[in-house]
Formats: structure tokens, C-alpha cells, sequence
């Protein structure tokens, strides 16, 4: 590693960083209006947006963002964040990552607040560090009070109350404070477990959670152990951390959508843990538009989970890939930085490995349960207690599961190098949120310088035209609602034609195969020696042999499946289709609005003088999300029927039984019976027919509901963000006009003020230009 070199660009981007926090803090004093944008936009929906650079809001976000690149910098940290939905199974996969159970695998939210694992070679058992606690005991006390006089049955009545919550009411009673520092897992556990109940508590009781106390990354809690998979490698230069991250609306929070874009633009990188079953579903296209966000300026990572449920129908590594990056995430992430995985297996294996080599065997799996979800992964679900005896067996056993989660791939190709060049992704992290900052800086500053220069008269003239292109805004948001609506609604009908006209082709398909007698055919065709009884209802197949009624069962699920699947199959890359037609479509719609008035303003101001840098923000329709594999699973069905009693006459029973004059004497009670095997052909078609119904009939509703919450969303989101970038132009007028009413000699030493600020940003710019390329170059000797 290039230590030397190393420490001199660690030097050099420390300074940026000081310098460009001074320069901040200039601006500060410089006269502005007062400008909050949560309240111009006027719309509770609008929280979400973040604010303009050099708000009051803006100038401290991103004060916050350089002192954060700053500390990592001091300590040549790679910050790895790590996002996903919460039953994408983002803990296991940080479990499997580290080697060991630092976060508890539950079936609920349990990332209150974001969390730091940080790689500490020789710390054998993890240690959770939670220093900056005062803002939670804070809360508790407000608790304590509200829960005086509060009826317990009416909490249960809003919020689960288990054991674990019962203890922390208790707890709240009795006041007692949270530690600073937990060592062991099971601690651990118990206070992150104890975070995240106290968010549900909270909202329970309408009491604010401090999650703005916690939005620096220094005051989160640090989780420090020794990464199983790193144990051993050199220690390098610099030192690796992963960041636990809320998903978007965990536990019932909607703001921490907001958080997790904040968290994530200060990252060194950014893994998305993406579940394969989910892939199209609306909480994941949540994770991918937060990661697509921060993708221009971080690295970008994707494990795809649960990847062991794949069947012989879903699509395979490659296919996963090329969905994930060309499709779902618009091209902002490259297939090679894809890792289809099992988390699951992969932390088992690992953690089964690493107690076989520390200890020699496994524990006891009634101590520990991991150990029983290990061995029915590994063994098969008949292991015996006995099996795990048999230690080189377990050993191999834990080298093939390991194999199979395809987790050494990820482990080595981002992992091993994330440790490998930590200082060199701590140093392009802090490159890349300097050249971010000073951009913004020199167009801000040389908008506002231009007010300084130009007419008196012009100020006033252009204030005035904002607010009449602010007016032409709300009236072409409600034109272009209109057309956006009829383009949906097109698009809908479109899709239910479609869709219609598939579902009676499936019903074709599979009517032919039953009432032609195709079916029939090719059972007795796959079959020669079946013996079937002839003497039975039309519609009905019916076998005397358990065995052969289950291969003929088998034949027809397997006619019907391919008939399905390849009905999905063609009904998903038709929708898919479509949809981006009508994304791509509604952008346009939406730019095509805009664009007039965006033409008039920049034509008008730089008319005056200035130079007005407005720019769309994106549309993104919904991703479609329905499965027909499981609306068929179990659907056929062998049924039972005695074959009745055997015939009379001709006998010795019946000459027997004449004698004794009781033709039925005992007779009945011992004649033996036989089994035949029943397929109601005729019943299995039809509800073949209505489960192809209702599926079709379930994709109309999900697209109907789907893209009326997309296109609601984006559109509240689009024109939100373009309405404050025109307020944020006004308001820049205003205070220049403002600032030419004072007195000469105030405006010279304002223009003074800001050139010389902009003289600052474009230094800071050009040297940072300059330290991204030493790192590229860093980078790229490194590579093999």
C-alpha cells in the first residue's frame, strides 16, 4: 500500500474539508431571507424533500455531511452502509458478513437507529459503545411521566406488549437510565431490541422520538468485533465499518425515508440487500430509489437474497443481474457488482466453521438455536442429535453449505477489498463530497453576486415575472394532471384488453388438454402398463395403484404448469413493456409542461444578467409485482373412493348362505375391500379456470393500485421540488433587492464578501478535481 502517498492525500483532503466548513460558515453571515422550504411547499407530503443547498436547512445538512468526511478522514474510515426493506433479511446478510450474530435475526423492524459495525481486529466477542445516551434517557423521563396514570390495557390496545416491552415499561417506571456500553451478544440484542420498542412506544403515546439528536454519524451506537472473514489478513492502512441503516418507513416511520437518504449520501459505499422473492415488489423499489439517488456519487453493491429459493422456473444469476441493473435500476449499477446469495446459509456455514475451528465442535443446540437452523440446513430436516458427533461429517457439511450460499464471491470481491483500501474509499468519499459542495457553492454564490450588478429595476421586474411563472406552475401542474390521468387510464384499459384476451387463452389451453382427451392420452402413452378402471364417471381418471395415480397426477401438473408458466412468462415481459412506455411517457409529459416556463425563466434572468440553473428531478413509475407460480401450488389433488363390494352368485358363500337361510350372513364384515384412486378431471379444470381467473383478475388490481400510488407520489414529488427551486430563485432576488436598498458602501463590502468566497469555492473545486484523480489513479495501480 502506498502509505506515504496515502497520508499526504489524507492531509491534503483534511484541509479541503476545513477550508470548505470556514467557507460555510461565511456564507452563514451573509443577509439572506428567512426561508423554510418545508413551509413554501405547503404540503405535508412534501416532507421529504430535501432542502436547497443554501437554506438555513440546506447550509446545515451540508455542514453536517463535511464534518462526517472529516472525522472519517481522521481515521481513514470506509464507511459501508448497508440498506434493505425489512424482511429482505438485511441482518442475517450483516451476521453472514462479519461472521457471527451481532444483530438479532426477528421476523419485525429492529433498526431504531442507525448502527455502526466496525471491524476491530483481536475483539474476539462485539461490544456495543453507546456514548451520546442522554437524548434517550431524556425520552424515557417524558415517558415515565406520560405512563403515570396511563391504563395499561389501553397501550395493549395500540401496540403488542411482550415480554421484552413489559420489562422496558418497567424499567421506565422504576427510571432506570440506559448503559453506555454493552459487551456480548446477548446485551447487545437486549438494546437494540429496547431501541427499537421504544420507537413503537413513543408513537403509541404521541411522544416525538430524538431522531434528530442521532443524525450525526458520531452519535449513533458503535458496534466493534472482529470480522470472522478478515481475522488474520494484515492489518492495512485505514479501517472498515458497515452501517446498519433503517429501511424507508421501518416500524411505521415515514420520515426515516429522509434519514436514509441523508445516511447514505454520507457513505463510502452502499450495499442493498434486495430480497429475490421481492424483487418487483413497491418496498424494494423504495431501497433502489435511495440507493439510485446517492449512486453518482458512491459506489453502489447489490445482494440479492434468498437465492436459494429459487425453482427451476425463476430466472438464474445472470438473468437476476441483468434485471437488477439494466431494468429495476435503470443502468446506475453495474452487473458485476451484483451477488446473488443466501444470507442464511452463509452466516450458518460460517459461524458453524468458525466454532469447529475455536472449539472443536458445536454447541449444544438447545442452548444455542442457530445450531438446530445449521444442522436442518446442512443435514437435511431428519438429523438427529447424534449427526453432530460425527465431526469431520459436520465440518464437510459446513464447506458444501457455505459453497452453496455464494457467499465467498461477495466476501471476496467487496469485502476482502473494502478492507484491503479502506483509506483509499475514506479519501474518494471525501473527493467526491467536495466537488458536490463547491459546485452548488460557486453557482449559488455567483447567482447572488449577480444581483449586486444588475438594474435595481431589473430585481423588481424579475421578481415579479417568478411570481407569475409560479402561478403558470399550479396552473400547468393542474393541465398536465389531467393529461397524465388520461395517459394512465389509457394505459390501464390497454393493459385490461391484454390481459383479458390472455386469460382466455390459458382457459383455451388448458380446456383442450382436458376435454380432448389430450390428457388422457398422454398419461397412457408415459405409462403402458397402468391399469386404470374403465367403469367409472366421464371426467374422472381412476387408478388402482397409489403409486401410479401420483405419477399420473405428476404428468398433469406438469402439462398444466408449462401451460402457466409460460403464460406468466409472457405476460410479465408484455407488462413490463408497457409500463416503461408509460414511464417513459409520462416524463416527457411531465418535461414537456415544464419546459416553457423553465425556457421563460432562464430567458428572462439572463436577460438580466444572471444564470439560472434549474433542473428536472426524476419520474419513476411503480415496478410491477405479481407471481402466478404460488397462486398453483397444491392445486391438484389425488381423492380416495372404496371400490364397493365384490359380486354375488356362483359361489360357495352364496350356496352357504341359502342353506342357512341369510343370504347376507356375516358376510359383509369380512369381504375385502380395494382402494381406487380418484382425479376428478372435470372439478381440476375448473378450478384450474378459476384460479386463472383470479389471478388475472389480482394483476388488474395490483396494477390499478400500484401505479395510482406511483404516479400520485412522483408527480407530488416532481412539481414539489421544482416549485422550490422557483422560490429558491425568488428568494435569492429578494434578499439582493434587499441588500441594494441599503447603503453603497454595504453592498461594496457584501460583493467583496461574496467574490471572495467564490475566488475560496473555485480553489477548493480545482484542488479537489485534482485529489479525486490521485485517488483514481490510486485505485486503479491496485488492481490486479
Amino acid at each position: 500500500m502506498h502509505t506515504q502517498t496515502i497520508f499526504e492525500l489524507s492531509q491534503e483532503a483534511e484541509r479541503l474539508l476545513q477550508l470548505s466548513l470556514h467557507n460555510l460558515q461565511a456564507l452563514k453571515k451573509i443577509p439572506t431571507a428567512t426561508f423554510d422550504e418545508t413551509n413554501a411547499t405547503g404540503k405535508a407530503e412534501n416532507a421529504n424533500v430535501l432542502p436547497l443547498h443554501f437554506s438555513a436547512r440546506g447550509v446545515e445538512a451540508q455542514q453536517a455531511t463535511l464534518h462526517n468526511e472529516l472525522r472519517k478522514i481522521t481515521r481513514l474510515e470506509m464507511v459501508l452502509a448497508i440498506v434493505g426493506t425489512m424482511k429482505a433479511g438485511k441482518s442475517t446478510t450483516i451476521n453472514a458478513i462479519v461472521g457471527t450474530e451481532v444483530l438479532p435475526n426477528r421476523n419485525r423492524p429492529m433498526t431504531a437507529l442507525p448502527t455502526l459495525i466496525r471491524h476491530t481486529p483481536g475483539q474476539k466477542e462485539p461490544v456495543l459503545h453507546f456514548s451520546h445516551v442522554g437524548p434517550i434517557d431524556a425520552l424515557a423521563q417524558q415517558l415515565q411521566t406520560r405512563l403515570f396514570n396511563y391504563n395499561r390495557e389501553k397501550l395493549a390496545q395500540k401496540i403488542e406488549i411482550d415480554k421484552d416491552m413489559a420489562a422496558l415499561l418497567d424499567r421506565i417506571a422504576q427510571g432506570d437510565a440506559f448503559d453506555k456500553h454493552y459487551l456480548g451478544a446477548e446485551p447487545i440484542f437486549h438494546c437494540l431490541k429496547s431501541l427499537n420498542d421504544l420507537v413503537r412506544l413513543s408513537k403509541a403515546l404521541d411522544v416525538d422520538f430524538p431522531f434528530s439528536a442521532y443524525a450525526a454519524i458520531e452519535h449513533i451506537p458503535v458496534i466493534e468485533v472482529e470480522f470472522v472473514h478478515l481475522a488474520g489478513l494484515n492489518n492495512q492502512l485505514g479501517q472498515l465499518t458497515l452501517l446498519d441503516t433503517p429501511g424507508p418507513n421501518e416500524a411505521g416511520q415515514p420520515h426515516l425515508q429522509k434519514m436514509l437518504s441523508e445516511q447514505l449520501a454520507r457513505a463510502s459505499a452502499v450495499l442493498a440487500v434486495m430480497d429475490y422473492t421481492q424483487l418487483k415488489s413497491i418496498s424494494d423499489e423504495e431501497v433502489r430509489r435511495a440507493i439510485s439517488s446517492v449512486g453518482r456519487s458512491v459506489p453502489l453493491y447489490a445482494l440479492v437474497n434468498k437465492f436459494d429459493q429459487k425453482d427451476r422456473n425463476s430466472d438464474d444469476e445472470e438473468q437476476v443481474k441483468v434485471l437488477i441493473s439494466g431494468t429495476l435500476m435503470k443502468g446506475n449499477i453495474n452487473p458485476a457488482q451484483i451477488f446473488p446469495v443466501s444470507s442464511m446459509w452463509g452466516y450458518l456455514a460460517n459461524r458453524a466453521r468458525h466454532e469447529l475451528q475455536h472449539q472443536g465442535r458445536l454447541p449444544d443446540p438447545q442452548e444455542q438455536r442457530w445450531v438446530q437452523d445449521f444442522a436442518e440446513a446442512a443435514l437435511g430436516r431428519r438429523w438427529r442429535h447424534t449427526d453432530l458427533d460425527d465431526i469431520e461429517h459436520i465440518r464437510h457439511a459446513a464447506d458444501l453449505l457455505w459453497e452453496d450460499s455464494l457467499f465467498e464471491k461477495p466476501i471476496r470481491t467487496l469485502l476482502h477489498a473494502a478492507h484491503a483500501n479502506a483509506s483509499l474509499y475514506a479519501l474518494r468519499s471525501a473527493s467526491h463530497k467536495l466537488l458536490n459542495y463547491t459546485q452548488s457553492a460557486r453557482e449559488y454564490l455567483d447567482f447572488r453576486y449577480q444581483g449586486l450588478t444588475v438594474a435595481y429595476e431589473k430585481l423588481e421586474q424579475n421578481i415579479s415575472r417568478l411570481e407569475e411563472d409560479m402561478a403558470l406552475l399550479r396552473s400547468s401542474q393542474e393541465g398536465v394532471s389531467d393529461e397524465i390521468e388520461h395517459e394512465v387510464e389509457e394505459a390501464l384499459a390497454a393493459a385490461e384488453i391484454y390481459i383479458h384476451g390472455q386469460q382466455f387463452e390459458i382457459t383455451e389451453a388448458i380446456d383442450a388438454w382436458f376435454h380432448d382427451g389430450q390428457l388422457m392420452t398422454m398419461v397412457r402413452e408415459s405409462q403402458a402398463d397402468l391399469r386404470f378402471d374403465e367403469h367409472f364417471a366421464p371426467g374422472q381418471l381412476v387408478l388402482e395403484n397409489e403409486g401410479q395415480a401420483q405419477v399420473a397426477l405428476s404428468k398433469i401438473r406438469s402439462v398444466c404448469e408449462t401451460i402457466l408458466v409460460a403464460a406468466q412468462e409472457r405476460i410479465s415481459r408484455e407488462l413490463a413493456q408497457r409500463f416503461d412506455e408509460l414511464e417513459n411517457t409520462l416524463a416527457r409529459s411531465l418535461n414537456d409542461a415544464m419546459r416553457p416556463i423553465e425556457t421563460r425563466i432562464k430567458e428572462e434572468l439572463t436577460h438580466a444578467g444572471f444564470r439560472a440553473r434549474i433542473s428536472f428531478p426524476a419520474f419513476q413509475a411503480s415496478a410491477l409485482n405479481f407471481n402466478a407460480r404460488s397462486l398453483f401450488t397444491n392445486v391438484i389433488a389425488p381423492q380416495d373412493l372404496p371400490a364397493g363390494q365384490a359380486p354375488r352368485g356362483g359361489s360357495v358363500r352364496e350356496t352357504v348362505s341359502r342353506w342357512l337361510n341369510n343370504p347376507s350372513w356375516g358376510w359383509d364384515d369380512y369381504v375385502a375391500t380395494r382402494t381406487r384412486y380418484v382425479i376428478d378431471l372435470t372439478a381440476l379444470n375448473k378450478k384450474l379456470i378459476d384460479h386463472v381467473a383470479h389471478f388475472c383478475e389480482q394483476i388488474l388490481k395490483a396494477l390499478n393500485a400500484q401505479v395510482d400510488v406511483s404516479v400520485t407520489a412522483g408527480m407530488a414529488t416532481f412539481f414539489a421540488e421544482f416549485s422550490l427551486s422557483l422560490a429558491g430563485l425568488q428568494e435569492s432576488l429578494r434578499d439582493s433587492l434587499a441588500i441594494r436598498q441599503q447603503n453603497e458602501s454595504s453592498v461594496l463590502a457584501l460583493r467583496q464578501q461574496l467574490q471572495h468566497s467564490i475566488r475560496t469555492a473555485n480553489w477548493i473545486h480545482e484542488d479537489a478535481r485534482l485529489l479525486r484523480d490521485d485517488i483514481q489513479t490510486l485505485f486503479a495501480a491496485d488492481q490486479p
